[in-house]
C-alpha cells in the first residue's frame, strides 16, 4: 500500500497555499462525561491481597460480554457524542478503505470479541455488503468508560492492552484517559498510537502505560477510558481494543521507553536538520542527537540511574561508549536522556549499530526492556534516508500520468551535487524517461532549481524486490548546494514508471504530486521513503569496467550531446592529462591539455561547437596509458 497525503501547513513549508493545507487545530475540549457509577467496587484480583506482587493482574478485561463487562466489576458506558459507534466484534473492520483482515490478531483473545471503533464503515454508503465512500468524511468523537475501580490496595500500576489501527490524515485521535473522580473530569490524557505514521495499518501491538501518577489523587476512585477523539479527517479508518489489564508494578523496574538516532519534531523543527538519514556522507557529518526517553515503572525510586550510549562500526571498533549519570529517578517518572558531548560519526564508510542500555544501583525486576538499538550508515558521497533495498513501489496511478517523487535534504556544509540517484523497480516501462530535479522545498509549490538531462529507462536499470541497483541522473554541471539550507531531489516520470520505496518518512519531509482521485492534480507527502538521493560523487558514472592503468573514465553527459558536454575521470597517482577527440576516421579534432594533476576526481568540460554531427571517441592519455569511450554530437 503505497500512503500519501495532503500537505499540512507546517514550520518549513511557505503560506501560501498548497494542496488542501489544513489549519491548526484549536485545544481539544473533553465532551461532557457520562454520570459517575455511585457503587464504587474492589477491582477483581487474581491472588489473594496478603499475596500480592510484581506482576500480579489486578483487573482484566476481555470483552467477551461486551459493553456489559467481563471483568468482575461492573459494565462499560460509552460517552461522548458518537460513543455508540464501538461496537463488540469478533470479524473485524470493514468499510471502503478496510480489509476484515485487518482484525486484531493473537495473542489477543479476539476469538471471544473485541472492541472497535469503525470509522470507516459510518463513513460509507452501504449496498447489501458493498461499501462506497462517502464523498466528505466525518470526524467522529467516542469513548468507552470503564467501571469505577478501586486501585487503593494497589496503587503502583500500569496498564496493558493490545491494539490495532489505522488513521488518516491529521492528528492522531487515539487516546487513554484516566480520571480519579468517577468519571467527572478526566485530567490524564495518553496517546496510544505514538510512534505510528499516519496512514499505516500496525500490527497488533501490546501498548504499556504506568498509571501510578494517574491514579495518585484518588486511587479508590479510578475509571479509565479509550477515547476516538474527533480530529478533522481522522475517523474513517479503525480502532480495535483487547485483552486490557491492570498490572501490579514491581518495586525496580527501569523501562527504555523509547530510543533514537534523531530529535525530528515537526512542531519545533526549523529546516530537515534532525529527521533520520540512513546514509551520511563525509561532507554532511555532523552531531548526531542519540537519545532515550526512560520511566521508572516500579513502586519504589531508584538511584545511581546510568544510561549507556555504545556505537560501533559494523565489523569494526567502537567509536562511542559514553555513560550519562542520570541520578535518582522517582517512581513513575520519565526522563529523556541525551548523548553529551555531542557525538559525531567519524569519516570512514560502514554500517553503525547503536546500542542504549539503563542501569541503577538497584537489581531490575524486569532487566528485558532496558536496552534499545538504532542505526546509521556513512558513506563518502552518498545522502540517503531510505533503506537500501526495494521493499515496495510507487507508480502514482499507474496510468503514465504526471508522477514527482523525491526526499529533502538539509545541507549542513556546502557541497557540489553531481547527480540524483533513484533504484528503478520491475515493471516500469523500457524505454520511458525520467529527469533528475534539485528544488527548493521552503516555497510554494517546490520550484525547480536545476535539472538533469533526460534517460530513457533500460531493463539493466531495474530491479526487483530486495534490488539495490541505482540510476544515477547525472547534471550536465555540478551544482552547488550552499550551507545551512534545505533542499529537495525528486525524478519526474514520463510513463509508466515504479520507483522504489523502503523506509519511513516523517511527515512534511518526502513528497509526490501525482493525481489523486478525489483531491486532483497537486503536491502530497507520503510517509513511505522514496528511494531517491543525493550524490556528490565527482565521478558518477564510471563504472568498474570504466577504470584501468591507474586512471577512470567516465560517460560523457549529456550523451547525446549540443553545445557542450561533461566528462569525468579520476587518477589514482599525480600523472600529466591528455584528453583527445577523434571522428570515426580515426583523424584527431580536439585535443585538450589538462597539464598534470594530482590524484582524485575530475571533469573536463569538452565544447562541441566546432563538431559536426555524428559519432566520436573520446581519449584520457595518462603517463600510464589511455582509456577511451563514444560520445553522440546532435544538431
Amino acid at each position: 500500500m503505497n500512503y500519501r497525503y495532503a500537505l499540512l501547513a507546517s514550520t518549513l513549508i511557505a503560506s501560501t497555499a498548497m494542496a488542501q493545507r489544513a489549519t491548526y487545530q484549536p485545544a481539544r475540549v473533553d465532551f461532557s462525561p457520562a454520570t459517575a457509577q455511585t457503587e464504587k467496587l474492589p477491582a477483581n484480583r487474581e491472588t489473594a491481597d496478603d499475596e500480592r506482587a510484581g506482576g500480579d493482574v489486578v483487573w482484566y478485561e476481555d470483552f467477551a460480554n461486551g459493553m456489559d463487562g467481563n471483568n468482575g466489576v461492573g459494565p462499560w458506558t460509552f460517552g461522548g457524542p458518537n460513543g455508540n459507534i464501538w461496537k463488540r466484534t469478533t470479524t473485524g473492520p470493514v468499510g471502503a478503505y478496510t480489509a476484515a483482515s485487518a482484525r486484531i490478531g493473537a495473542p489477543a483473545t479476539f476469538a471471544n470479541g473485541f472492541m472497535l471503533f469503525n470509522g470507516d464503515s459510518v463513513n460509507c454508503s452501504w449496498s447489501g455488503n458493498t461499501p462506497t465512500a462517502l464523498s466528505s468524511f466525518t470526524s467522529y468523537e467516542g469513548s468507552i468508560e470503564s467501571p469505577v475501580l478501586d486501585l487503593s490496595a494497589t496503587p503502583f500500576v500500569e496498564i496493558q492492552f493490545y491494539q490495532r489501527l489505522r488513521y488518516c490524515c491529521d492528528n492522531p485521535p487515539h487516546y487513554l484517559e484516566v480520571s480519579t473522580d468517577g468519571g467527572t473530569t478526566w485530567p490524564t490524557r495518553i496517546l496510544t498510537s505514538s510512534g505510528v505514521a499516519v496512514n499505516q495499518l500496525t500490527a497488533t501491538e501490546l501498548r504499556k502505560f504506568n498509571l501510578t501518577a494517574a491514579i495518585a489523587a484518588d486511587p479508590t476512585n479510578v475509571k479509565i477510558r479509550f477515547r476516538h477523539d474527533a480530529d478533522q479527517g481522522t475517523s474513517h479508518y479503525h480502532w480495535q481494543i483487547d485483552d486490557v489489564k491492570i498490572v501490579e508494578l514491581y518495586e525496580y523496574d527501569l523501562r527504555m521507553v523509547s530510543s533514537a538516532v534523531t530529535t525530528w519534531d515537526i512542531n519545533t523543527a526549523i529546516s530537515y536538520d534532525s529527521i533520520r538519514y540512513s546514509v551520511y556522507p563525509y561532507s554532511q557529518l555532523r552531531p548526531i542527537g542519540l537519545n532515550t526517553t526512560i520511566l521508572n515503572n516500579g513502586s519504589l525510586d531508584q538511584s545511581d540511574v546510568v544510561v549507556n550510549f555504545t556505537v560501533q562500526r559494523q565489523g569494526g571498533d567502537v567509536v562511542l561508549d559514553q555513560d550519562q549519570n542520570v541520578g535518582t529517578v522517582a517512581a513513575g517518572s520519565t526522563q529523556t536522556v541525551f548523548v553529551n558531548p555531542d557525538f559525531t560519526p567519524p569519516a570512514e564508510a560502514g554500517t553503525y549499530n547503536v546500542t542504549f542500555d539503563v542501569s541503577s544501583g538497584n537489581e531490575d525486576n524486569v532487566p528485558t526492556d532496558n536496552g534499545g538499538t538504532g542505526s546509521f550508515g556513512v558513506s563518502q558521497f552518498v545522502y540517503a534516508r531510505d533503506n537500501g533495498t526495494i521493499a515496495s513501489f510507487e507508480d502514482g496511478n499507474g496510468d503514465g500520468g504526471t508522477l514527482i517523487l523525491g526526499n529533502t535534504f538539509y545541507i549542513a556544509n556546502s557541497v557540489d551535487l553531481y547527480s540524483v540517484a533513484v533504484a528503478l523497480n520491475t515493471g516500469s516501462e523500457v524505454g520511458a524517461v525520467i529527469v533528475g530535479e534539485l528544488r527548493n522545498p521552503n516555497e510554494a509549490d517546490f520550484p525547480v532549481i536545476a535539472t538533469t538531462p533526460e534517460i530513457e529507462i533500460t531493463a539493466s536499470m531495474l530491479g526487483g524486490t530486495g534490488s539495490s541497483n541505482f540510476t544515477q541522473l547525472i547534471f550536465d554541471s555540478p551544482v552547488t548546494l550552499d550551507a545551512n539550507l534545505d533542499y529537495m531531489v525528486t525524478v519526474q516520470c514520463y510513463g509508466n514508471i515504479r520507483i522504489g520505496q523502503n523506509g519511513t518518512s516523517e511527515a512534511q519531509t518526502s513528497f509526490i504530486y501525482y493525481v489523486s482521485p478525489t483531491q486532483g492534480e497537486d503536491w502530497f507527502f507520503t510517509t513511505t521513503t522514496p528511494m531517491v538521493r543525493m550524490n556528490f560523487n565527482p565521478t558518477v558514472g564510471i563504472e568498474a569496467a570504466d577504470r584501468g592503468n591507474g586512471a577512470g573514465l567516465g560517460q560523457n553527459v549529456p550523451n547525446p550531446a549540443n553545445g557542450t558536454t561533461m566528462i569525468p575521470y579520476e587518477l589514482e597517482n599525480a600523472s600529466t592529462v591528455t584528453l583527445e577527440v577523434r571522428d570515426l576516421s580515426g583523424k584527431l579534432v580536439t585535443v585538450i591539455n589538462e597539464g598534470t594533476r594530482g590524484a582524485g576526481s575530475y571533469r573536463i568540460t569538452l565544447p562541441l561547437d566546432q563538431l559536426a554531427e555524428g559519432m566520436y571517441t573520446y581519449t584520457l592519455r595518462t603517463e600510464r596509458g589511455s582509456l577511451t569511450k563514444r560520445l553522440s554530437v546532435v544538431r
